[in-house]
């Protein structure tokens, strides 16, 4: 599934999604929502049923899977996630490659559709708040990914005055390869828990890869 394209330069901005891009998160939503429903007196999701709803937009996953208990579910799945913020890790690789990005003078950050009272708990806890500066999160635009406009935003509070084909997202999601092709930049598909043949035949990304280590090669070899 990786794919790099032949002509490819170093970008001056790569900006990356959060959840399944950045940090493996999956469990933990997953988890969360069970111990969630379980409350509300709910029967708890399929195996691998969250898969589904993974990537997809925060409200909608609340209104689809808790009806009319929405409100009270997302108080009861803010409090798991929070107290349990502490076991995400950075997804393998992800490190090095931002170290290698950062090194190079490329400006880096965030733009996700997450809360960012567990954005920046998660940043701390994964130890990555010293190589993702910029942070734009859910509600902090005028929309939501996948519109352009948290994207735009993030490249606004770069300061940079440049091409949008010099910035690349990166992201695990169709949500994430649509706010790319709807800001005009370059869309980078790394493989997580979508299915990914689907993703990469509907969007086309910039670049796909499997794994970090990978993504590193290239890097370095452009």
């Amino acid at each position: 599934m990786t794919y790099f394209p032949t002509n490819a330069k170093l970008p001056n901005a790569v900006f990356f999604d959060w959840d399944g891009t950045i940090v493996d998160s999956y469990q933990l939503l997953s988890d969360a929502h069970d111990y969630t429903l379980t409350t509300l007196g709910m029967p708890i999701l399929e195996k691998d049923g969250f898969r589904e709803y993974f990537g997809k937009e925060r409200m909608f996953i609340l209104s689809d899977m808790y009806k009319d208990k929405k409100e009270k579910a997302i108080e009861i799945f803010q409090a798991s996630v929070s107290k349990n913020s502490h076991v995400i890790k950075p997804i393998s690789g992800a490190k090095e490659a931002l170290a290698f990005l950062r090194q190079k003078g490329v400006t880096l950050g965030v733009v996700t559709n997450k809360r960012r009272t567990a954005v920046e708990k998660e940043h701390v806890c994964t130890r990555l708040n010293d190589y993702l500066p910029i942070v734009v999160t859910a509600g902090e635009a005028k929309q939501d990914k996948p519109s352009a406009e948290p994207l735009l935003l993030a490249i606004e509070k770069s300061g940079l005055d440049i091409e949008k084909d010099e910035i690349w997202y990166v992201g695990d999601t169709g949500i994430d390869l649509q706010c790319a092709r709807n800001t005009q930049c370059k869309s980078v598909f790394i493989k997580g828990h979508i299915d990914t043949k689907k993703l990469l035949t509907e969007y086309t990304p910039y670049i796909s890869f499997d794994n970090y280590a990978l993504f590193r090669e290239f890097l370095v070899a452009i």
